[in-house]
Parts: structure tokens; C-alpha cells; sequence
């Protein structure tokens, strides 16, 4: 086992906010490499440190009622921001599947180039961070999600390093009418300067966000 492989064991373990976890796992690794150094072996400095979830547990009744908090918060949005994001993916997914699709534009309700336009804008929101214009033409359940912390998570789920965007890639575009209501379904890809990223978008017929989706 690597000094950090071993580090790593311990640091997931440890309730605390990002920021604080890396500082533990700077300082952990600072004082195995120190030892090592000096000529003690990694595995017996290892062995007398004893097991991941003991150290986890020690640091966990020694943390301060803040980095608790903090914690606690931080799981809440996480959980939140995913449970939202796979509701609007099972929205999608069951729209986007059913036998009964559309041609944009075939129902009359939707408009194909105002359509790609308003996907462009909402990706170019998300980009910007500017939630709060973004929230004002999205439905209530998307409102909630469209936080940073919550959309931050969506993207690191989807790759840890983006890089400035680059380009629009290929749209496509459907209708689904759904218990007389029809919906406007759209994939577009997006180039940014490490990741090609995917996104799926739902607008109801008022063109407010009801789904996203990246990958």
C-alpha cells in the first residue's frame, strides 16, 4: 500500500468540507513522507498509525462544530442537487422514449430557432453562473436546483476538469406530447477546452427550463 492509498482510506471517511479534508490529507501525507524520510519503513509507519477508520473516527470526534455544520449542509445540497437532477433525467428519458414523438415544430407550439437559441442561452447561463436569470425562466422544480453548489456537483460528476467553453456541437431537437401537454426535447454538445460535454434540455410550452441533464 502507497503512503497514498492509505491517506486516501482515511480522508473519505472524515466528515468535514472539502477545503479541511485536503488540508488532512496535506498533513498526513507531509508526516509519513517526513518518516520515510528519516529511514523509518512506509509499512511500519503505517502499522503503528494504525486503521483508516480508526484515524477517520478520531478525527471526527475532534472536529470542530463548524466544519460539522458545514458538513451536514453540504451533504443536504448534494443529495438534493442529485435527487433533482435524476428526477428531471427520468422526466426526460421517459419523454424522450415514448412512441409517440414529434418533429420540432410539427405541433405548432414550438419554433426550431427559437428553440436552439434558448438552449444556447441557458448553457451560456449555466457557464456564467448567473442562476438568478437563469431561475426566472425555469420551472419551480428546476428553481431549486439551480443553485452553484448543486449544479457545481452536477459537473463534477460529469468530469473534474472543464476548462472555458469553446463551441456549440451538433442539436437535436424533438416534441413529445405528454396528457395533452407537449414538450420541447433537446441534445446539444458543447466543447470546452478539456471535456466535450452533452447536454439534455426539457422547455415546456411556455419555453421554461423543466429538465437538465449533462454528461
Amino acid at each position: 500500500m502507497t503512503a497514498q492509498m492509505y491517506v486516501n482510506q482515511i480522508v473519505k471517511k472524515v466528515k468535514c468540507s472539502r477545503k479541511k479534508r485536503e488540508e488532512i490529507r496535506r498533513q498526513l501525507l507531509a508526516d509519513i513522507n517526513l518518516e520515510v524520510e528519516q529511514g523509518e519503513a512506509l509499512d511500519k509507519v503505517i502499522l503503528r498509525m494504525g486503521e483508516p477508520i480508526s484515524i477517520a473516527d478520531e478525527f471526527n470526534q475532534n472536529m470542530s462544530p463548524k466544519d460539522r455544520k458545514i458538513y451536514k449542509r453540504n451533504t443536504a445540497l448534494k443529495i438534493a442537487g442529485v435527487t433533482i437532477l435524476i428526477i428531471a433525467v427520468l422526466v426526460m428519458a421517459v419523454l424522450w422514449f415514448l412512441p409517440v414523438g414529434m418533429e420540432m415544430g410539427s405541433s405548432g407550439v414550438f419554433d426550431s430557432s427559437v428553440v436552439e437559441a434558448r438552449s444556447k442561452e441557458v448553457i451560456r447561463l449555466l457557464d456564467a453562473d448567473d442562476y438568478e436569470t437563469l431561475k426566472k425562466s425555469s420551472s419551480e422544480a428546476m428553481q431549486k436546483a439551480l443553485t452553484k453548489e448543486q449544479i457545481d456537483e452536477a459537473r463534477r460528476m460529469t468530469g473534474k476538469e472543464w476548462g472555458r467553453f469553446q463551441e456549440f456541437g451538433n442539436c437535436y431537437m424533438g416534441e413529445q406530447k405528454v396528457r395533452g401537454k407537449v414538450w420541447a426535447v433537446v441534445q446539444i454538445n458543447a466543447a470546452y477546452e478539456k471535456i466535450g460535454v452533452t447536454y439534455t434540455l426539457l422547455f415546456d410550452e411556455d419555453m421554461q427550463l423543466a429538465g437538465l441533464y449533462m454528461k
